[in-house]
Formats: C-alpha cells, structure tokens, sequence
C-alpha cells in the first residue's frame, strides 16, 4: 500500500509540474541596476578571429504600465584578435603605455565606447522600441539588439514553442525557443534557429529566465554561417545578475 501511495504521489507531482504555466514578462523595478557580462567567441579559420567579454552596466530609469526605459553603459571591454597573421589586444582597464602599438591604436577607436550612454526603450514582452546613444558612435544603435528575446503573449508551460524573427543589414534570423523545464522560478529554454540572406547558417543554444523578473540569467548561443563561401563560427555566452 505504501508503495502504491508512493507512486501515486510521484506521479501527481509530474503532472503538477507538466501542467505548471508562466506568463514571461520583464518586471523590472525603476531603479533596479543589472550587470550583463557578454563572451563572445568568433572564430573565422585561416581568416583569424575576435575573442571579446564586455561588460554593461545596465539602469532601470523608469517603468510605467507599458514601457520600460533603460539606460545602459559599457564598464569594461576587453578583446584579442587575430587578424592577417597580426595579433591585436585590447583592455579598457590598462593603461595606454601598457599596451602594445596595435592595443593603443585600438584605445584610440573604441575609447569614445566607454563614454556612451545608450538610452532604450522596451515594452513588457522585452520587445526593443527604440534605441539612442549619447553622444553619437557608429554601430552603438546595434548594441541592444542581439540576444534579446521576445516573449509571447500567452502562458508558457513545459513543451511550449515559439518564435522571433529580425533582419538586419540583409540578414534574416528566424530564432525557435521551446521551454524544456520550469523548476522554482526558472524557465529552461531551448534554443534553434537559422541565419538567411548575405549569410546562410544555424543557430543552437539554451537559456535560464527569471520567471518573476523576466531577465535572461544565463544564456549560450552558437552560430554557424557561411558568407561567400567563408565558414564563420560565433559562440556567445550571456549572463546578466542584480547588484
């Protein structure tokens, strides 16, 4: 009988636990302060390749019913390429008589980086709306957009799909999530897609939401895509924590 119980009791907490249902939605707080730490990792072959971890410091400046401001600053960069048979290294940290010519020359271009703010606006879903730098650096309006992921309208529960798409710069990227596990207040996903267009690939990876706050804990996603006959692998690991 005891036996019995037992396995009843298993069983009625799997399906409690299969039947479980979140509504992901960015609940952030005005005045919240996150960290991201993003490791990028791409490796072109014989072309070379860019080894890169940047750190944000990301402030909530206000939340009201359908919109989240966020004003994010980049505390740290550090990057070592390889480019032409050239070793490049680079870190926001050092100080320019420590660096090699081609790290100090590097300084110089991405310096102006650290001094930006970016200012972006989203809505509850982690849809991006819209993206402004001050002062004015070329590329920075891209900064916000990779790795976020939009979260659907309905409740998730284990086995629940769906799917973003975004095109830039003649490059379509349809991205597939499927939650795998809910466990306490973390969503597992897992994480395909492909790249279409200037390039052709695929996309594989997981993530960890913060099912209360909506935030991506920890996230990997790798990429494999061939331009004009040239292999590209991209890995990038994401995490991002309350201070």
């Amino acid at each position: 009988m005891k036996r019995i119980i037992t396995l009843l009791f298993v069983f009625a907490s799997l399906c409690l636990q299969a039947q479980k249902s979140v509504l992901l939605r960015t609940n952030y707080n005005s005045g919240d302060k996150y960290v991201v730490i993003v490791e990028t990792i791409n490796n072109m072959g014989a072309q070379g390749g860019v080894n890169m971890k940047m750190t944000t410091n990301m402030f909530i400046a206000n939340v009201n019913t359908d919109t989240i401001s966020v004003e994010s600053k980049i505390s740290n960069m550090s990057m070592d390429m390889l480019q032409g048979g050239m070793t490049m290294s680079y870190d926001s940290s050092a100080k320019e008589e420590d660096l090699e010519p081609m790290g100090k020359m590097m300084k110089q271009q991405l310096d102006p980086m650290l001094k930006a703010i970016i200012y972006t606006k989203m809505n509850k879903q982690g849809e991006l709306l819209s993206t402004r730098v001050e002062p004015a650096f070329q590329g920075m309006d891209q900064f916000n957009k990779s790795g976020s992921i939009i979260f659907p309208k309905e409740k998730v529960s284990v086995g629940s799909t769906w799917s973003n798409e975004t095109e830039d710069q003649g490059m379509k990227m349809v991205t597939n999530y499927m939650v795998s596990k809910i466990e306490n207040d973390t969503v597992f996903l897992d994480i395909t897609g492909t790249v279409s267009g200037l390039g052709e690939g695929t996309i594989n990876g997981m993530a960890e939401i913060d099912s209360k706050k909506g935030l991506s804990k920890k996230s990997e996603i790798n990429m494999t895509i061939s331009v004009q006959g040239n292999e590209m692998k991209i890995s990038t690991k994401t995490t991002m924590e309350k201070v």
